[in-house]
């Protein structure tokens, strides 16, 4: 296991390695055909090769500085804004160099000396690794609002102030090389120091490289390697004209190019290409947008018929909860009209028969449309009925007690506080005919129509079947109206009266009470149809209703 991670390990930096080894063995083969090197190598022709791989170098520096400068606005990547101005600067020093070197012509000062060139090369070296060092400190992630003017001006002010000190006053820096000597201690302390710096730099790389594994870091520190061999090179030569100073320039020239590539890629290839990948992915994608869109859409519809097939379900299930057929009774008859505003109501009603003298009528509305409000009617309907059973054994013939039993069935449940349901419980007495009554905070009150034309509400207060148990505890009171042959008893729930016409108006409680009055003496039957027919006359004849609405019309015979 320990030599598979080892090889794995020296796999992922095989092209640093072949870089090293290959980078070596050129050294090594300057050292051993130095002299004979200087024998082939003419002065005119080495300043020729000098020139055309400096100039190569300057175009390479000022390439990465071009890029850098016109993709900051865009990017804003102050790590790459710094590399940017450290090219510049080694750009111009380079040029600098170039121009000064021995056997040159005159650049501004007669380049009598390789003293000056020298020193503009290790001004160059040493702001490039200072730079290189600061630069990949900076994560590639961080933004920088600056305006790049506030990067460039500096550095060119610095770049001139060191042409104007090297040219002009020879003696500020410690010479770094002396005719006849060759290179002074001054320029192999600077040579080292640059080393060490680009050391650090790589080291740092290398870190950032184990983190990420970014092309771009692997790169860098193969051409980061290739410059510490270039300032080897430059610190083993004894004459400016020797193998180990044009093989400097050959190092430096690769790393160049490589960092170009490095930043190139980082700034406008990478960039580019993920922008053409994402260009074809769209054109992909609008080429079989209708091909996705078809199917999207049979599978929606697929879905909606199951839905809707479950809806019809859910219906047939919840009318199947409502009264087949009234309870037959020579004293009594029942009529029930039932509109839900949805596929699935809120309304529930029934009229059970519970002994031979005394039936159950009662009406509510829960909370909500559509399913919610569906599944809160199946819970009311099985809970009258265990209630109502109860009352029966225990107290019989008391419509609060029913309620009482269903505010406390509804707070055992795991409902959200927020729903509720407000019903009116009651009991016919078919002897005596009277009705006892309780209100589970039903919000529009039974009327009563009495056979003499009188039409008035039945006190209807109560407090509604909701979660508050464990705060409060209602009493539902039990309240009696005596009816007389002939009277009926009109339930309903607030869609009937709140039903709306084209122009917003509500048919209302005052229009049905007037209705009721002028028709007090139809039978129920035919008094629920007129009912009906005045309803959808109001809200026009689409018979659609924003609310569930229900009617329950008692008769008594």
């Amino acid at each position: 296991m320990d030599n598979k991670k080892v090889l794995n390990s020296i796999k992922s930096y095989d092209r640093i390695i072949i870089m090293f080894v290959f980078s070596l063995v050129l050294f090594a083969a300057a050292a051993y055909f130095n002299s004979f090197f200087e024998k082939i190598m003419s002065i005119a022709t080495y300043l020729t090769w000098h020139s055309l791989f400096e100039f190569a170098s300057i175009l390479a520096a000022l390439s990465i500085f071009l890029v850098t400068y016109y993709v900051y606005d865009e990017s804003g990547s102050l790590r790459m804004i710094v590399l940017g101005c450290t090219f510049m600067a080694m750009g111009f020093l380079d040029t600098f160099h170039t121009l000064s070197y021995k056997g040159m012509a005159d650049f501004f000062v007669s380049n009598d000396s390789a003293n000056r060139a020298t020193t503009f090369w290790v001004l160059s070296r040493f702001i490039g690794s200072i730079g290189f060092l600061e630069a990949v400190t900076i994560h590639m992630d961080v933004k920088c609002r600056l305006k790049k003017w506030i990067f460039i001006f500096p550095t060119i002010l610095l770049s001139v102030g060191l042409l104007i000190i090297v040219t002009y006053y020879p003696d500020f820096f410690p010479a770094m090389y002396v005719e006849g000597l060759g290179l002074t201690r001054e320029k192999i302390f600077m040579e080292y120091l640059i080393v060490f710096i680009m050391g650090v730099t790589f080291v740092k790389n290398a870190w950032d490289y184990k983190k990420e594994k970014s092309q771009q870091e692997y790169l860098l520190m193969i051409a980061l390697m290739i410059s510490i061999f270039s300032e080897f090179a430059f610190i083993s030569y004894g004459s400016v004209y020797d193998a180990f100073n044009y093989l400097g320039h050959i190092y430096k020239i690769i790393a160049y190019f490589i960092l170009f590539k490095v930043i190139y890629a980082e700034n406008v290839s990478i960039p580019y290409k993920e922008m053409k990948k994402t260009k074809n992915e769209l054109k992909e994608y609008s080429e079989n947008l209708n091909y996705l869109v078809k199917q999207r859409t049979r599978e929606l519809e697929e879905i909606n018929d199951i839905l809707l097939m479950d809806l019809e379900y859910a219906r047939e299930m919840q009318r199947s909860l409502l009264p087949s057929q009234m309870p037959r009774d020579m004293n009594v008859s029942f009529n029930a009209a039932y509109f839900p505003a949805e596929r699935l109501s809120g309304d529930f009603y029934n009229v059970e028969k519970l002994d031979e003298s005394n039936i159950a009528i009662y009406v509510g509305d829960v909370s909500g449309h559509g399913v919610s409000a569906a599944m809160l009617t199946v819970f009311a309907n099985q809970n009258i009925v265990a209630a109502a059973d109860d009352a029966k054994i225990i107290e019989a013939e008391s419509p609060g007690y029913v309620l009482k039993k269903m505010f406390k069935a509804f707070n055992n449940t795991n409902f959200k506080v927020e729903a509720y349901l407000v019903m009116l419980y009651g009991i016919f007495n078919t002897n005596s005919r009277c009705f006892t009554y309780a209100s589970g905070g039903i919000n529009v009150p039974p009327i009563v129509i009495k056979k003499n034309g009188r039409v008035f509400e039945l006190e209807a207060s109560g407090f509604p079947i909701c979660k508050l148990g464990d705060w409060y505890t209602p009493f539902f009171e039990d309240k009696k109206v005596q009816l007389e042959t002939g009277d009926k008893v009109m339930f309903y729930t607030d869609g009937l009266v709140e039903a709306r016409n084209q122009e917003g108006e509500i048919y209302g409680q005052q229009n049905l009470i007037e209705f009721l009055r002028l028709n007090c003496s139809m039978p129920g039957k035919e008094l629920e149809a007129a009912v009906v027919d005045n309803l959808f006359m109001h809200t026009g004849q689409q018979r659609k209703l924003m609310d569930d609405a229900t009617i329950l019309i008692m008769d008594v015979q």
